[in-house]
């Protein structure tokens, strides 16, 4: 049921509240383990109709994803930008952590797949499903040893 969600409450939001929501709520676990995080946000008044709900769901799981992935890094480093081009917005959370092997990659989106001895495999998965929902996509580019790149686009 948890991967069932089929109804949006959507409303118009403005992005740079949707990511100073996050920063405040992720600022002390980024600050215990010294990762630097850069907010990246070139069109200020950029707005959305989203559900602020799923979709902060989806950036706190991204985060979550990214803090463990730069966990071993020596200068662990996460930004989260988000930018329009076109007619599609897209939220970008990358990392430079260790990146995700290429044959590990075509399964991260698979329900119950997880290489973490704490993670349930579902978090990447209700993120695609909540994209879809918004009729966008969750997209990811990824180099072992040199980090990862999620974009969601709207």
């Amino acid at each position: 049921s948890l991967n069932r969600i089929d109804r949006l409450n959507t409303s118009r939001v403005q992005i740079a509240d949707v990511f100073e929501n996050l920063y405040q709520l992720m600022e002390p676990t980024l600050m215990q383990k010294n990762i630097e995080l850069d907010i990246i946000l070139k069109d200020t008044k950029l707005e959305l109709d989203l559900d602020v709900d799923l979709i902060e769901q989806v950036l706190i799981n991204l985060l979550i994803n990214a803090i463990e992935a730069v966990s071993t890094t020596k200068f662990p480093y996460i930004s989260l930008s988000a930018s329009r081009k076109n007619e599609r917005a897209y939220i970008k959370v990358q990392d430079n952590g260790k990146g995700i092997p290429p044959d590990l990659l075509e399964n991260i989106f698979i329900p119950f797949f997880t290489t973490r001895k704490n993670g349930s495999g579902i978090g990447l998965t209700l993120s695609k499903q909540i994209m879809l929902l918004h009729s966008g996509n969750i997209l990811v580019d990824s180099k072992e040893g040199e980090g990862s790149v999620f974009t969601l686009v709207f």
